[in-house]
C-alpha cells in the first residue's frame, strides 16, 4: 500500500524528534494505533490532531508548511465549485473512475501538464483573425 503525503511527514517528523509512535501518541493523548493508522495513510487527520502536533513538536516555519501542504495534498475528498464546465465534470468523473489503474508514466505527464497551467495562464490568448469582408465596389473584376 502507497503512503499519503501527509503520512510519510508524519513519520519524518515523529522520526526526527526521536519518538517512537508510542511516545508520540502519549504526548499528544492519542492511541498508539491512531497514529499507526496516520502513518499507513489509512486515516487522515483531525484539525485537533494537527494543532497538537504542531503545538507539541514546536514545529519551524518550514516543517510546518511542508505539513500544511503535505494534509493538503493527502485529502481523500473533493468538491467541484459550482461553476465549473460540464467538461471538467466528465474530465473528473473519468479520472476517477481510472484513479486507481493509471500507470505511473501516465501520472507523470498529467502532474506535468497541471504544473503548466500558470504557463499558459500567462501567455496571451490568441484569437484568429477576422477577415472583413469586401464589398461588391471593391471586389476584383
Amino acid at each position: 500500500m502507497a503512503s499519503s503525503p501527509f503520512s510519510i511527514i508524519l513519520r519524518n517528523v515523529r522520526l526526527r524528534a526521536s519518538l517512537t509512535q508510542l511516545q508520540l501518541a502519549r504526548s499528544l493523548g492519542y492511541e498508539q494505533g491512531y497514529l499507526s493508522a496516520l502513518e499507513l495513510g489509512i486515516k487522515t487527520p483531525s484539525d485537533e490532531f494537527l494543532a497538537k502536533l504542531v503545538s507539541n513538536l514546536n514545529l519551524d516555519g518550514k516543517s510546518l508548511a511542508e505539513l500544511e501542504l503535505a494534509v493538503k495534498r493527502s485529502r481523500r475528498r473533493y468538491t467541484l465549485p459550482p461553476e465549473v464546465s460540464t467538461e471538467t465534470y466528465v474530465f473528473c468523473s473519468d479520472l476517477w473512475d481510472k484513479i486507481d489503474r493509471l500507470h505511473p508514466n501516465l501520472l507523470q505527464a498529467l502532474q506535468q501538464m497541471i504544473s503548466m497551467d500558470s504557463m499558459v495562464l500567462d501567455q496571451p490568448q490568441i484569437q484568429p483573425t477576422r477577415f472583413r469582408r469586401a464589398r461588391k465596389a471593391e471586389a476584383a473584376m
